[in-house]
């Protein structure tokens, strides 16, 4: 079982592996250099209640000083429950995230990274940009209902 990763590089922090009950992450904010900041969550692999309630922690010491919060690369076990916290979702800006996918053509799944950018259009409609299957090439698409993904991108 691996614990959760810290690195900072500069304003930007790197987590990986579980945000569980032995997080920590309120503490993180006064180590942060002045100014905005990146949180990349790609490597994170688990998050339960008490994970997420220390996110939020960060995110509230965070924007309590004045500074904006972007998540980066957000992974799949995060963004649904992002999604289903008002709060985080409205305090946040999610530049990228991974969802869950399958091709209806191979039957290949698979989690890639969406770009909330170039995207933009579709996920205010809570519709899921059909990305190609990196077996067949073929479009693929959310393999899970749309809101549990993409309500905090509505209009």
């Amino acid at each position: 079982m691996t614990r959760m990763t810290v690195r900072i590089e500069g304003s930007r922090v790197v987590l990986g592996g579980r945000i569980d009950d032995s997080a920590q992450l309120g503490e993180l904010a006064a180590k942060l250099p002045p100014g905005d900041v990146a949180i990349d969550t790609d490597a994170v692999t688990f998050v339960n209640s008490i994970g997420m309630r220390e996110l939020i922690r960060l995110v509230r010491a965070l924007r309590g000083a004045g500074r904006r919060v972007a998540l980066e690369r957000v992974a799949d076990v995060l963004i649904t429950q992002v999604n289903m916290l008002p709060e985080l979702a409205e305090s946040v800006t999610v530049t990228s995230f991974h969802a869950q996918y399958a091709c209806p053509s191979c039957g290949a799944e698979h989690a890639p990274l969406v770009d909330v950018a170039a995207h933009a259009q579709l996920l205010r409609r809570n519709a899921a940009p059909p990305l190609p299957c990196p077996e067949c090439g073929k479009p693929s698409e959310l393999a899970d209902f749309p809101e549990r993904y993409l309500s905090i991108f509505k209009a």
